[in-house]
């Protein structure tokens, strides 16, 4: 949920990297969200296709689609054996972690879009 006064998300869950940390930005403009994730830190990169990804230092990102979709991925975790454990995981609009893939790599349906989207 968005203060409508101020143009900030809600608080997220945290302990998935910066991207986990803040709620929904749907109902935010570009403009403001730009700001929002610049005012965190955010590393900005655009791509010839229009997405915007907006990388953080723990390497979470905040990837915004020409349609105004956004996506979320955590920052990676690491298991003992030094292999990415979250890698293809992606955030909800409240920062959890959501599981996209089944224990056979299958995309599990509706998971791959979670609402998080823009006013344009």
């Amino acid at each position: 949920m968005v203060d409508d006064e101020t143009c900030v998300p809600s608080q997220g869950v945290g302990g998935n990297g910066i991207a986990s940390e803040f709620g929904d930005l749907s109902g935010m403009t570009r403009q403001e969200v730009d700001d929002f994730l610049r005012g965190l830190g955010a590393e900005i990169r655009t791509t010839r296709d229009g997405y915007v990804a907006y990388k953080f230092f723990d390497k979470s990102t905040v990837t915004i689609r020409p349609n105004g979709e956004v996506i979320r991925t955590p920052a990676p975790k690491y298991g003992s054996d030094g292999i990415n454990i979250n890698k293809g995981l992606r955030l909800d609009r409240d920062g959890d972690l959501l599981r996209t893939r089944d224990e056979f790599g299958n995309l599990i349906p509706g998971t791959h879009n979670t609402g998080e989207k823009l006013n344009e």
